[in-house]
């Protein structure tokens, strides 16, 4: 997610913080700092009802990525890749670098955010009705932390759950739809109409919120109700590139006309000679009959161009062990899954290159396929 920034890793996946956050983080303190403790305990000191604060703020967002680092190791273990954690505006999102391949593995990945919110909310609420605090006065700040926890966190829970894709009951309705009739495709736009229905349904509660007057927070459902609109949105249209690419293989759509540069070749030669003329943005390296790795205009960037002329090409590209890489018989839909940063991916076969596949390309080709099935159920 662009704006976003590395803050560590939990089991093998990348914790990032999208610039976003800080305002929900600010949001979450000024409600504890300035009303739920302030109104609960008008006698703590207020330096210490800020400390208290920022503590739970920053354990809700801990039970945030508990959230979603459930759905991450679930998702791990039905073999879907996971590239990171991001914490953003609105809460926190998996990236997953792939769809759920079956309904059963969908059912529990969705379903596991939600139950490890509801646990936490549960352990939550079970600490601060458990501890008695005449007995232990001093366990006061343990009580309304572990309460609120609770709470929020059981809140976060039912929101979740809520049938609309792309939020995990969304997801939990699609896989059941999928279960029953075998088909993601047909299950897809069903979930997906019902995030669009419960974005309409949060705009409606932004203007009661808004009429009503006395909530300083009324534009938070207008904010949901945009991000769901535009997420099922989006599932709607993914869906249907997919339908479009379906049976369709890389090896047809592939570059085989590509034109390769030697690994001695200098960075000033490659531009000059390939990229600048052909207009492209990545060129393979190929050394007989070995492909050595891809060298990207985006990698030409990074060299000052005081060392283009000086400098070999082979020490500028991206080697071919950490590249993506396809074979011409791989499924269009999953090879699009595959890019990421890159917007050229090698394809290769018994370690030749044999084509490369451009994402753009891929693109033009499913928009006019999509307008030729368009013109022909017009006739």
């Amino acid at each position: 997610m662009p704006g976003s920034f590395r803050i560590g890793s939990l089991f093998g996946i990348e914790i990032r913080l999208h610039i976003s956050w800080l305002v929900i983080f600010a949001l979450v303190f000024f409600t504890l700092w300035q009303g739920e403790y302030r109104t609960s305990y008008p006698f703590w000191s207020q330096e210490k009802r800020l400390l208290v604060s920022v503590i739970t703020a920053l354990l809700f967002f801990g039970s945030i990525i508990a959230h979603e680092l459930s759905h991450s190791l679930v998702a791990r273990h039905f073999d879907m890749k996971v590239s990171s954690i991001t914490l953003f505006l609105l809460g926190g999102v998996a990236n997953l670098r792939q769809e759920p391949p079956t309904a059963k593995a969908e059912f529990f990945m969705a379903s596991a955010g939600p139950a490890m919110s509801l646990l936490i909310g549960l352990i939550g609420l079970a600490i601060s009705n458990f501890i008695d605090l005449a007995q232990t006065p001093s366990l006061q700040v343990v009580v309304a932390v572990a309460a609120y926890l609770g709470y929020i966190n059981l809140a976060l829970a039912a929101f979740n759950m809520i049938p609309g894709f792309p939020l995990d009951g969304g997801r939990v309705l699609r896989s059941a739809i999928w279960a029953v009739r075998h088909d993601r495709s047909k299950a897809t736009p069903i979930a997906a109409r019902g995030g669009q229905l419960v974005a309409g349904l949060f705009v409606l509660w932004g203007v009661v919120q808004f009429q009503e007057g006395g909530n300083a927070l009324w534009f938070w459902p207008f904010l949901l109700a945009y991000f769901l609109y535009n997420a099922a949105t989006q599932s709607l249209n993914q869906e249907r590139v997919g339908t479009l690419a379906a049976g369709m293989r890389v090896g047809p759509l592939m570059n085989t006309a590509f034109t390769a540069a030697d690994p001695r070749s200098t960075v000033a030669n490659v531009v000059r000679d390939l990229m600048l003329p052909r207009h492209l943005r990545a060129v393979p390296v190929v050394n007989g009959h070995d492909f050595l790795g891809l060298v990207t205009t985006d990698d030409v960037r990074k060299i000052d161009h005081e060392r283009w002329a000086d400098t070999p090409v082979d020490q500028v590209m991206l080697p071919a062990a950490g590249l993506v890489k396809l074979a011409p018989e791989d499924d269009l839909m999953q090879a699009l899954e595959r890019f990421t940063d890159s917007a050229v991916l090698p394809v290769v076969r018994d370690g030749r290159l044999v084509g490369l596949l451009d994402r753009e390309a891929v693109a033009n080709y499913i928009r006019m396929r999509d307008l030729y099935t368009q013109s022909q159920g017009a006739r």
